[in-house]
């Protein structure tokens, strides 16, 4: 006996809610599209065959009382009865629960076509930016090819008045028949010829030709707020392409340059200055550069190759916020590689009064002596 109530993971006698959830879980599971199950086709058409009995009362009642023996009551033809008219639109099931675009007829062999959308899609551009507008915020002014709602026609396609659709007579809506292994049964979609409006042109508009759109190079000017980063992207909504129900959304994609002085990591900017071997020695007053020009920074006596400073609040300001980054400053301190003569004599008077090599030596004849 063909145990419909199991197929669907039912108790006997389970409420007509129960059952419709009970069966838009499964479709979705075992949905050829996107199941991995070895039998998922089978076992679809199981579901589909339990969901067809017990979702009518009159069948479910039958089925209840006498089994598989319910076929034999008058009103019940095999499967899902010739010609019968199935309530829903399968195929809308799937993208309701799911929130991907399932196809019932590729279960069968079949594709059915739906309609096409009226609603513009998102554009998706990418903007280059100096480090510096990235830094500060801009206005710039983009360039792109958008397509747009036809102002001759005001979208509607036609050049006048509007008729009804031939195709479903007004209703929006194609009804199919299907044929599968189980008998006929029938589905609705969108309207192809009217993408469910019910409404044709009588006459074509000459501008768009008959389409309600077209396709126009716009100038979008687009503000850059401070802080922004490569990767990061701006919305404008409405900017996108346009449909006849309404417009999709600009994307802009920043990609910001490297700068000749600077790095970035943030908010936070680094740089490196070079110092002199005196400089480094006896400390001294040094300008370093800052996106907002010159500042003096000290350096201490002794200062050695790579140390780092931080300048505070000079850095970059963080994106959607008052506050700024700190500036990192990297002294590198040069050795000469060319000297006067002048220049070597005092460092040699400098090395005989130095301390450092008297105290490698001491270091190395201690390491000496361990060996």
């Amino acid at each position: 006996m063909t145990d419909y109530y199991a197929t669907l993971g039912l108790a006997k006698g389970a409420g007509v809610d129960e059952i419709k959830k009970a069966y838009k879980k499964l479709a979705k599971k075992y949905h050829p599209d996107v199941s991995k199950h070895d039998d998922a086709e089978k076992k679809f058409k199981e579901v589909l065959e339990a969901y067809q009995v017990l979702s009518d009362p009159e069948k479910k009642q039958n089925y209840d009382n006498y089994g598989d023996s319910y076929k034999n009551f008058q009103g019940y033809s095999q499967g899902f009865g010739h010609g019968q008219r199935m309530d829903f639109d399968f195929e809308d099931i799937f993208n309701q629960f799911s929130g991907m675009n399932f196809d019932l007829g590729d279960i069968f062999g079949r594709r059915s076509q739906r309609g096409t959308q009226d609603h513009g899609s998102n554009v998706k551009i990418n903007l280059t930016l100096s480090f510096v507008d990235a830094a500060f915020g801009t206005t710039k002014e983009i360039s792109l090819n958008r397509i747009q709602r036809c102002k001759k026609c005001h979208g509607s396609g036609a050049e006048g008045k509007l008729k009804t659709c031939p195709t479903c007579q007004g209703r929006g809506a194609e009804v199919r028949q299907q044929r599968t292994p189980f008998g006929v049964f029938q589905t609705q979609s969108t309207c192809r010829q009217c993408s469910g409006k019910g409404k044709v042109a009588e006459k074509e508009c000459g501008e768009c030709r008959g389409n309600g759109l077209i396709t126009k190079k716009e100038k979008i000017k687009v503000k850059i707020p401070p802080g922004i980063n490569t990767s990061n992207h701006l919305r404008m909504q409405g900017k996108g392409h346009e449909g006849k129900d309404g417009a999709g959304d600009l994307f802009v994609v920043i990609y910001v340059e490297q700068h000749e002085v600077f790095k970035r990591n943030e908010a936070d900017i680094y740089a490196e200055i070079p110092i002199s071997f005196t400089e480094s020695a006896l400390g001294t007053t040094v300008e370093v550069p800052t996106l907002l020009g010159k500042e003096n920074l000290k350096i201490p006596s002794g200062t050695q190759t790579g140390t780092i400073f931080k300048v505070r609040g000079k850095g970059i300001q963080k994106l959607n916020s008052k506050s700024f980054g700190d500036e990192y400053i990297k002294v590198i301190v040069e050795t000469p590689k060319k000297m006067s003569k002048k220049e070597k004599e005092l460092l040699q008077k400098l090395s005989k009064e130095e301390k450092v090599a008297k105290e490698r030596n001491s270091f190395f004849k201690k390491i000496f002596k361990k060996f």
